[in-house]
């Protein structure tokens, strides 16, 4: 088996990350899944894992306003 079919290339990230914003806009749950497991987040939207070694975390901007 081909673990490398199942990680994502930079381009597939950059590609994923517009996706992930325009989804957790307007999809409450989504946008908690993004905040508590980014990783989750990531293989919901692509089905692909992050490279080893990519740390992905999501801020709520409007929750610091508080």
């Amino acid at each position: 088996m081909d673990h490398a079919k199942d990680i994502l290339t930079d381009d597939e990230i950059k590609a994923a990350m517009r996706e992930l914003f325009k989804r957790a806009q307007t999809d409450w749950n989504f946008r908690e899944l993004c905040l508590n497991d980014p990783p989750a987040a990531i293989r919901q939207i692509t089905g692909k894992s992050l490279p080893d070694g990519v740390d992905l975390q999501f801020r709520d901007s409007d929750a610091s306003a508080q």
